[in-house]
């Protein structure tokens, strides 16, 4: 992962949890890596995330799909 700031999976579960009402949704305007996609998602929220730079939309989709495909 080459995303200049990724973080832990872990801590963006947890701060999805403080913040989002059950069955809520979790908007990320900034995507970067698709770290809050995946924890939000393993949460079992649903998930809205926009990127403007291509190579991250393509970086967080992989990374996305690789993580979520082992739950």
């Amino acid at each position: 992962n080459n995303h200049p700031c990724v973080k832990p999976i872990a801590l963006m579960r947890y701060l999805c949890t403080m913040i989002t009402p059950p069955g809520g949704v979790v908007l990320d305007p900034f995507l970067g890596s698709g770290t809050t996609g995946i924890a939000a998602t393993q949460e079992g929220f649903k998930f809205v995330g926009m990127e403007i730079d291509e190579g991250y939309v393509e970086l967080s989709r992989r990374r996305m799909e690789q993580n979520l495909s082992k739950t």
